[in-house]
Order: structure tokens, then C-alpha cells, then sequence
């Protein structure tokens, strides 16, 4: 079981801190006690940290990968940059995508959970977010590296291993809702959802 000195380590001295990396990701195993040893006051440094953490190492592990291959997506984004350039633009836009989109999801839980009358904190909200974003991450990763080196990072693929780390994050955002608010498991699970659900409609527009 990770210790609350563990979570505040990470904010103190960073991602670039291995150990405290692979203590935070212990989470998937006890995420109700990895969410109840998040601070109950301040600024969302925690979530922060995960966040920056998560896009940063994604960037490292999927996206550069497919930028020095020459990988095009697999189908066009939104996004007006040719094909051939997707991943070498995604490479410099991804940590700022992923800050935008930590404040986006903590912004709607947050609304969710004030418009069904539940007390609320943007502030834990957010670390909740964070932190939730990325417990599951390691698998997916892992995931991503042998779909890239056996240049199968493609549909349909994508579409059983993406799905499965986005519904572990749904939970993950509903325990930490319940566990840090105390608020009902309805609410803390549509709180979580409405997160998820900002998540994938900016993922699918932006991101390959």
C-alpha cells in the first residue's frame, strides 16, 4: 500500500523521479487508499504532477516512437497538419492538450457534482483527475510499444486496449470523487463519467 509521503514526494521533486512514478501507479491495486491519502486542501499539485507526468511519458513512449518512423494515423484528425506531419506536431502539442483537458474534466465533474447539489472542490477534484488519469497508464503503454514495434498501432486494435484503460479511469475518478468528497456513488460515478466523456470527445478529435 502507498504511504501519503509517497503521493506528496511526487509533487515535491517531480516526474523525473522513477521510484515515485512506479509508487504512484500502485494506485490500480489500491486506488481507495491511494485516493484517500491525497491532500484535502491547497492546490491540486498532485493531480498537476500526474498529469504532466502522464502526457509526458506518453509523448516518449507512443508519440515520438511513431514521429522518427514516419507513421501516418490511422485515420485523419481534426487537426489541419498533413498526415505525414501528424505525429510530429502531436509531439509538441500533446503536454499542453493534456493540461487543457485535466481542467476541462476537473471543471465538469466539479459543475456535475454542484448541479446535483453535492459540496464540491475544484481543488481535489482536479487531483482526483489527475492521479486517475495516470494509475492506468503503465499497461496501456506497454500496450503501445509492442503495437508500434510490430506496426499494428492501428484499428481494431486500438479500439479493445483504449476503451479498457478509459473505463478504469471512469472508475478510478468515481472512487476518488467518493473517497475525497464523501459524496453518494451515484453522483461520484456521473461525476467520473462526465470527465471521461470530455476526455474522449477531445482524444478523438485530436489525438492518434
Amino acid at each position: 500500500m502507498i504511504d501519503l509521503p509517497d503521493i506528496r514526494a511526487c509533487g515535491r521533486h517531480g516526474p523525473a523521479r522513477v521510484g515515485h512514478l512506479l509508487r504512484c501507479v500502485r494506485g490500480l491495486a489500491h486506488p481507495v487508499a491511494v485516493m484517500g491519502e491525497l491532500p484535502n486542501h491547497g492546490w491540486p499539485r498532485a493531480g498537476l504532477v500526474a498529469v504532466v507526468t502522464r502526457f509526458t511519458v506518453q509523448d516518449l513512449v507512443q508519440t515520438l516512437p511513431l514521429a522518427l518512423l514516419g507513421r501516418r494515423p490511422f485515420m485523419p484528425s481534426k487537426l489541419p497538419i498533413r498526415p505525414e506531419h501528424h505525429y510530429r506536431a502531436q509531439l509538441v502539442f500533446l503536454p499542453v492538450f493534456g493540461m487543457v483537458q485535466w481542467l476541462l474534466m476537473g471543471a465538469t465533474a466539479h459543475g456535475v457534482l454542484r448541479l446535483t447539489g453535492e459540496r464540491s472542490d475544484l481543488g481535489r477534484v482536479l487531483d482526483v483527475i489527475g492521479v486517475g488519469m495516470l494509475v492506468p497508464m503503465p499497461p496501456l503503454w506497454l500496450c503501445d510499444a509492442a503495437l508500434i514495434a510490430t506496426d499494428r498501432f492501428r484499428l481494431p486494435e486500438l479500439a479493445v486496449v483504449n476503451p479498457t484503460v478509459q473505463l478504469c479511469e471512469t472508475a478510478l475518478f468515481g472512487i476518488g470523487m467518493r473517497t475525497m468528497l464523501g459524496v453518494s456513488w451515484p453522483r461520484a460515478i456521473s461525476a467520473g463519467i462526465s470527465a471521461s466523456v470530455v476526455y474522449v470527445l477531445g482524444a478523438s478529435r485530436f489525438l492518434r
